[in-house]
């Protein structure tokens, strides 16, 4: 009987936090890149809340000499498996918000590294100068990269007054302040002039 009524509130807190969560949507528009889906938009804090990371950490796989993905956000405390699908020998060290060097291995080899500072450390592989990602590490799962269109949504964000913003390696920052309802969505756009 208590497991019961344990599995209905739990159920029932779920239900109701997604009743007062809406969503954030919109476009980003820019002629200075061509990648669109290396943009990042997120919210920067939400107060009086912790997160925890996903119990599957995710991948940042080295192919045809190349990061893959190249923009990778995630919740502090995540750890991020680097593996190698070239037959090229690769290295991965971070410079930024976490300096760190895991070492160099072959192909089908994974390498596990904890992100645990705020911000973003670019990825980078000493062997293959021209390689380069990035890992952008924030304190909520509130954020999305747009699509190839620039398309973005962001869901199940909690009512309230935030701070959105955007990141992206070779465009200037951008900052709003939005109020997310307790239903429905609000569409925020970006431009890059």
């Amino acid at each position: 009987m208590r497991l019961r009524t344990s599995i209905i509130f739990l159920a029932l807190t779920l239900f109701l936090n997604n009743l007062w969560a809406g969503e954030i949507q919109g476009k980003v528009f820019t002629r200075k890149i061509k990648n669109l889906e290396d943009v990042l938009i997120y919210i920067e804090k939400v107060e009086g809340k912790d997160f925890l990371p996903s119990a599957n950490p995710p991948r940042l796989d080295q192919k045809n000499l190349v990061f893959v993905p190249r923009v990778l956000p995630i919740l502090k405390g995540t750890t991020v498996e680097f593996h190698n699908s070239d037959t090229a020998r690769h290295n991965v060290l971070g410079v930024g918000a976490e300096d760190f060097d895991v070492g160099t291995w072959g192909q089908g080899v994974t390498k596990p590294h904890a992100f645990n500072k705020l911000g973003e450390t670019a990825i980078l592989c000493n062997i293959h100068t021209e390689m380069e990602a990035f890992v952008v590490v924030l304190q909520n799962p509130y954020f999305a990269l747009a699509d190839k269109e620039g398309n973005y949504r962001i869901k199940d964000i909690p009512s309230g007054a935030y701070i959105l913003k955007t990141w992206n390696d070779k465009l200037k920052l951008q900052t709003k302040e939005v109020s997310v309802p307790a239903e429905g969505s609000i569409t925020v756009d970006f431009e890059f002039k």
